[in-house]
This record gives structure tokens, sequence and C-alpha cells, in this order.
């Protein structure tokens, strides 16, 4: 039986003392086989515990704890060449003004999103390094300061000036204003939510079949406390909702077999639990009168 809540723990820990780290490397330190690593890790995403660098080592992003972000920059030796470019670029500079490059490397500035922050400043796309400082990136927003004469004439005083139907009045040239930290700083927050992304589209991410479970679960108040099996088809675990403790068998199709049911009634024999069946379909009449004989211990749902 696998422990979910220690396999969490070692994981946390392990990323605390190594830092951001393929599955590969986690699943060996845990000593889990990868498929049923990948499932924790997961559940830790979908709890925020854990998060994926967009940036990645061969065909696999790197798992990181929330602080760790500037860690990432240890693996830059595998950003691609356009990349790592526009990263030693941003990196050196600081902030950059989109228009002012050249197509491949505004390409690779929205493919670094570990690296570059994206957000609009005088109506121009603006790219921060992720790590400047919001005191740093005022200095570089903000104009430079107009120099004082050395040598100013004392101006009258005012009781001495007479105003007459013949005085002109020149207004003072306006200086520009300096961006506010705080300003700056919510101003890349929100634009970066909006910027346009010229070169690519977003697609959304795709739930796992385990995070389904678990969020289906969840609204009927159960846990789960161990995993059996996990992979893209079929999860099976031991529950937990209030006392009662219970094997669930969820199958990521519309309809399950005799010979499948039948499994799920002798594995749940032997752990002397009753059990529980999520199918993504509703029962056919033939398997609703199969499910007749096991009724004290079967419960069956829908996803």
């Amino acid at each position: 039986m696998i422990d979910v809540q220690e396999k969490k723990r070692k994981i946390i820990s392990f990323l605390e003392d190594n830092g951001p780290s393929l599955p590969v490397r986690i699943a060996k330190a845990i000593q889990m086989d990868p498929v049923f690593a990948s499932a924790i890790l997961s559940e830790l995403l979908g709890t925020k515990q854990v998060k994926l660098s967009h940036m990645k080592v061969g065909s696999s992003p790197l798992y990181l704890l929330p602080n760790q972000n500037q860690k990432l920059e240890e693996h830059t030796d595998n950003l691609k060449s356009a990349e790592k470019e526009a990263y030693l670029k941003l990196k050196e500079e600081k902030i950059i003004t989109d228009e002012n490059e050249t197509p491949v490397i505004r390409v690779a500035l929205r493919n670094i999103k570990d690296f570059a922050t994206p957000f609009k400043f005088e109506e121009k796309i603006m790219w921060k390094y992720s790590f400047t400082p919001e005191e740093e990136i005022q200095k570089l927003l903000s104009p430079p300061q107009e120099t004082k004469e050395v040598e100013e004439k004392p101006e009258p005083e005012k009781e001495a000036r007479a105003p007459t139907s013949e005085a002109t009045y020149h207004p003072q040239a306006k200086r520009p204003t300096t961006p506010d930290v705080k300003d700056v700083s919510e101003q890349i927050k929100e634009e970066a939510k909006k910027v346009e992304n010229i070169f690519e589209e977003k697609t959304p991410t795709k739930k796992t079949f385990l995070k389904q479970i678990e969020e289906f679960l969840e609204g009927k108040n159960t846990k789960i406390i161990s995993m059996e099996e996990v992979d893209k088809k079929k999860v099976i675990a031991k529950t937990e909702s209030g006392n009662e403790k219970a094997l669930l068998f969820a199958f990521n199709k519309k309809k399950i077999t005799e010979d499948e049911l039948m499994k799920c009634y002798k594995q749940a024999k032997i752990s002397n639990l009753p059990y529980h069946i999520i199918i993504l379909g509703d029962l056919t009449k033939k398997m609703n009168d199969t499910i007749d004989a096991y009724k004290k211990l079967l419960k069956v749902e829908k996803l």
C-alpha cells in the first residue's frame, strides 16, 4: 500500500534540498514507479504546493517549489540558442522594448516565461527580467531629471510685481512625472494579463483523470488516503468519508464489463472494504441487474 501523504512530504523535502528537478529524478528519490510518482506530483500541482517550469529539459518540464523560480537559472543551458540569447540580453538590460527587437528575439521572449515578464508602458509592449527588484524597474522607467542652472537670477519680490493689462503669462513647462514603485508594480501585474501575444495562442491545460476524480470526491466530502493503482485509464485508491473507509475503482470510460466488475468485487473482498465504482457514463440495464447481487457492498456513480 502506498502512503500518499508520506510520499508528498518526501517530494517536497527533496525539492527543498535539490531545487527544480525532473520527474524521473523525483521518482527515483522517493523510490516509486514514475507513473505513480507523476500521479502524486499532479496532486501537489493541484494544491499549488509545487509548480511546473515553462522551460523543458529534453521533453519534460521541471518541478519546483513556489519560491524556487530563480533557481531555474541553473538550468538555462537547456534553453534553445535564440532563447538563451534573449535571456542573457534581458538579464543584462533588465528591460527591453518589444518593437525594438528582431522577430527572432521577440518570439524567444515569449517562450522564456520563467524569466521574462511582459507589461505595457506608454502604450508599448515591454519585457522585464522577472527577478529585477521593482525599485530598479522604477529607476529604469523614470525620465532623466532636469539639471538646474548653476547661477539663477533671484526672482523679484511678489510685491514688486504690479499687475497690468499688458502683463504676459508664460506657463512653466511641466516636468515628466516619475512613476511610483507601487504604480509600476501594479501596472506590470495588470498589463501582463492583457499583453497581446503575436506569435502563439495559449491552449487550456487539460485536467488529468486523477484530478477529475479528486474534484468529484471533494464535492462528496471524500478524500483519497492511499493510492493502489493509477494510470490514464483507471484509478484504484482507498478513500475516507467521515469515519467510513472504502475502496474506489474509477474507470476513464463510459462502460465497464462484467469481468471488470467481478475483479472489483474480488479485490474489495480481499481488502474487507465496501467499494465504490465511478464511470463516465450510465450503466446498462444488464449491468444494473448484475450489480443487484452486490448491493450491500457496491455503490456506482457517474462522473
